[in-house]
């Protein structure tokens, strides 16, 4: 998938509209990330699911609503990807808040850095 022409055809860092502009373009059937619309109902069973002190709760799901966040893919492993207006979080399966990865770039960025292997994360798989 070409991130480069998807950050170009966006008129502005919206998580949904990435997301929809993405979802559009045929996605690479061996890709281990999956973008889907449904990912946001099923991150928020899950977040009931696994409820702790340690892990994300619904609370902290409707502080981030607030700033546009929506979960828009999952890892093969079942690691979330996530973003808002500024920001893309990479949450492990796990759910655990301490284990959360931010990066100040939006979607687009992102995905553009990750591709190219230009970023780090412990969670995400090796881009090779």
């Amino acid at each position: 998938m070409d991130f480069q022409k998807i950050k170009e055809e966006l008129i502005k860092t919206d998580p949904q509209i990435f997301l929809t502009t993405v979802l559009e373009n045929e996605q690479d059937e061996d890709s281990t990330i999956i973008f889907s619309q449904t990912l946001e109902a099923q991150f928020e069973e899950t977040i009931q699911y696994l409820a702790s002190d340690e892990t994300i709760s619904l609370a902290d799901l409707s502080r981030w609503q607030e700033h546009d966040f929506l979960v828009v893919a999952q890892t093969i492993d079942g690691d979330y990807i996530a973003g808002t207006n500024e920001q893309t979080l990479v949450i492990p399966v796990s759910l655990y808040k301490t284990d959360i990865e931010v990066y100040d770039l939006f979607l687009s960025d992102f995905f553009i850095a990750y591709f190219n292997n230009n970023l780090t994360s412990s969670i995400l798989p090796k881009n090779d």
